[in-house]
């Protein structure tokens, strides 16, 4: 699947980018660079699914879902900086039906 890329048709971008003093700060993440402590990197995973793809179930055609966290690359790891973010459906429609009392 990889080799030929037939993830494209549903997760047309990269894994994720570096970040910096800019959001997005240099390019893409690539295999060509080594991953070392005190970089922060996103990763990206979503999906996309075209008005008109046939092959998936309409009540899902036209939307698209991406998870992005923020995180740093330690000595021993990483560390998720962005892990106290809502991830449920429940926690992401709460704070959407209360959006005006947490300022957004």
């Amino acid at each position: 699947i990889a080799a030929r890329h037939l993830y494209q048709r549903y997760y047309p971008h990269a894994l994720g980018h570096y970040l910096g003093l800019d959001v997005h700060d240099t390019h893409s993440l690539t295999k060509d660079r080594a991953l070392q402590a005190g970089m922060v990197i996103t990763v990206e995973p979503g999906l996309y699914f075209r008005k008109d793809d046939v092959a998936v179930d309409p009540k899902y055609r036209g939307i698209g879902v991406r998870i992005e966290d923020d995180v740093l690359v330690t000595e021993n790891g990483c560390e998720v900086l962005s892990a106290a973010a809502f991830r449920s459906v429940e926690d992401i429609e709460q704070a959407m039906a209360h959006r005006e009392e947490l300022g957004t």
